[in-house]
């Protein structure tokens, strides 16, 4: 479906820019309710995917007050199952501390292979955005095992 990849291909940049044995890289596209202990065991949630917004190719990162309104309105064709498992997590007790979003606003989801070349362009933007958060929070965190 075209630009509802950019999920993905960011999880792909992200994870081989970023490999750090602290961090679970999940690809939660199609995992539905399943997806609802890996959110629970979450401290924080970073999420990639395709999101609503103004203009098609352009990165966007979102959390905090940002994030309510989000999931209020569409974030991606994957909403539905997103708003199900972090209510049905938060309706069992227990989620991500922290949740970010980093997407890229798609130009189109038609049926189709590839991204389409505004998004394709924005995937850099994406990526560095997506490294930054992860490079905040690792901040926190102690050094695993075995690194500096």
């Amino acid at each position: 479906m075209t630009d509802d990849g950019t999920g993905l291909e960011l999880l792909a940049a992200v994870s081989a820019a970023r490999p750090d044995p602290r961090v679970r890289y999940l690809d939660g596209g199609t995992g539905g309710m399943e997806l609802v202990p890996v959110v629970q065991e979450a401290e924080r949630l970073l999420l990639l995917d395709a999101v609503a917004g103004p203009r098609p190719g352009v990165a966007v990162r979102l959390s905090g007050d940002h994030l309510p309104r989000l999931l209020a309105g569409t974030l991606s064709p994957h909403q539905v199952g997103l708003l199900d498992v972090l209510s049905a997590a938060r309706l069992l007790g227990r989620t991500p501390a922290t949740i970010e979003v980093v997407g890229i606003v798609p130009a189109s989801v038609e049926l189709g292979l590839g991204l389409t070349p505004q998004v394709r362009a924005a995937v850099p933007a994406a990526v560095r955005a997506s490294v930054s958060v992860l490079d905040e929070w690792l901040a926190e965190l102690p050094a695993a095992v075995g690194q500096p």
